[in-house]
């Protein structure tokens, strides 16, 4: 008994279709299947719908975990070199290097000079804690201010005058 060539082909399609192939080539799912030029197109073959994904049929009896903020700790900002910078220059770059100013201290570099409340142009000397140095919530960034840059080589047993030194013997 011969199968007439039609039935065979709608045959074929139909075994394809359930398998899951197309029996063309499609880069899309979502595509349809084109025939080749050359070959008779065979008739559209319904696919059954696709069972919903486990996820919607079942109830799940497991917690899911919660989000839940994984903080990594931020390392310590570390203190920058601040020598020969002006009080202000060392306010924002202290700002820039993630250390909050709330934290910075001014103080005068040498005993018998006071610093006044209108500091901004004076000059950093020595900074603690030293630069490359860690700074933590806890530590005060403490600058020692001078007047004129070439003030802060200048000592006379912490003191910028002789004069004021109380060794000093005239």
């Amino acid at each position: 008994m011969r199968t007439p060539h039609r039935l065979a082909l709608t045959a074929l399609v139909a075994v394809l279709a359930l398998a899951g192939c197309s029996g063309g080539s499609r880069t899309d799912d979502s595509a349809p299947a084109t025939a080749s030029p050359s070959s008779p197109s065979p008739p559209p073959v319904s696919q059954p719908p696709s069972p919903p994904p486990p996820s919607a049929t079942t109830e799940t009896l497991t917690p899911t975990p919660t989000a839940t903020s994984s903080t990594t700790p931020t390392p310590d900002p570390v203190m920058p070199a601040l020598h020969s910078r002006t009080y202000e220059q060392a306010r924002a770059e202290l700002a820039r290097a993630g250390v909050p100013t709330a934290r910075l201290k001014p103080g005068a570099q040498h005993k018998d000079v006071t610093v006044p409340r209108d500091h901004d142009g004076w000059y950093i000397c020595d900074t603690s804690p030293r630069p490359g140095a860690p700074v933590t919530a806890a530590t005060t960034v403490t600058v020692r201010l001078a007047r004129d840059f070439s003030d802060c080589t200048t000592s006379f047993n912490g003191y910028l005058h002789q004069e004021n030194d109380p060794a000093h013997t005239p």
